[in-house]
């Protein structure tokens, strides 16, 4: 009885792999001045939209790991400025924000000032949420070393850690000109990640129309025993067939919004993100 219940599970455990990676970035192992990270295999390029945000490695002991000090972390204490902003953004996966920690502050590092924290998920260019903090942020180093927790699920009493995007947004609003990023935890997709030699076998073939209606087509150079399968942005699998060089799928029963549409063959395998209108 044991050995048979030992050999369910077994199988269980085969059939339905988890799709969801929980990580904390820390910045510990990034290099100092770098416009990108990687972390649990992912690369993020750190986009400065208003200001010059990287890593910050020259000031040992002012970073916050979530638990205690460390001494790397994203900020732009080379140019702060008003309505500073930048973008954690990967082309690469979707992933999902759980929680970080931020160290506010006006350009002399005086905390004790008032401003604002506008946090944005974003998904191919589409905003998917968008929340404004004012209050409650730390003014002084404190038992965190001055920095914030800002808690994706519970942020202004609503809950984005469910929510995938592929780029979060931050924006200083008010006095505040200045912010050190840390302990940067996000959830990762594994069901839909395209590979390092996924984007030499995705010019091989093509989708259209995108955005689509009721049908897209794939126009292929050469696919062996190809599957198509098509998943929601939570990568819950909603539809899989065969195809060869010249296919189409009908997609009249999915609802409008984006989907990852996935070809596994022998020549290899990629995504394309297709909108459903």
């Amino acid at each position: 009885m044991k050995k048979t219940l030992l050999f369910v599970l077994f199988t269980i455990l085969t059939i339905y792999p988890s799709y969801s990676q929980t990580s904390t970035e820390t910045f510990e192992t990034e290099s100092h001045s770098s416009p990108n990270l990687t972390d649990n295999g992912v690369v993020f390029n750190i986009i400065s939209h208003s200001s010059v945000f990287d890593i910050q490695a020259n000031y040992p002991g002012t970073g916050w790991n979530g638990t205690s000090i460390d001494n790397r972390y994203i900020d732009n204490s080379n140019s702060s400025g008003a309505n500073a902003s930048f973008s954690i953004k990967t082309t690469s996966n979707l992933f999902k924000v759980n929680r970080f920690w931020i160290f506010l502050s006006n350009s002399a590092l005086n905390q004790n000032v008032t401003g604002t924290l506008t946090v944005t998920g974003k998904l191919s260019g589409v905003t998917k949420f968008t929340q404004t903090k004012s209050t409650g942020f730390a003014t002084s180093l404190g038992s965190t070393n001055g920095y914030t927790f800002i808690d994706m699920t519970n942020l202004n009493g609503q809950n984005y850690s469910n929510i995938v995007i592929d780029e979060l947004l931050i924006t200083l609003g008010g006095n505040y000109t200045y912010a050190g990023l840390d302990a940067f935890t996000w959830v990762k997709d594994s069901g839909v990640v395209l590979g390092i030699n996924d984007e030499e076998f995705k010019n091989t073939f093509k989708f259209y129309p995108n955005p689509a209606q009721s049908r897209v087509f794939v126009e292929a150079n050469t696919l062996t025993n190809a599957l198509l399968q098509i998943f929601d942005i939570n990568g819950h699998e909603l539809k899989s067939q065969k195809i060869d060089n010249t296919s189409s799928i009908n997609i009249d029963d999915l609802q409008s919004g984006i989907y990852l549409f996935k070809i596994s063959s022998q020549e290899g395998t990629a995504t394309q993100r297709i909108v459903k209108n």
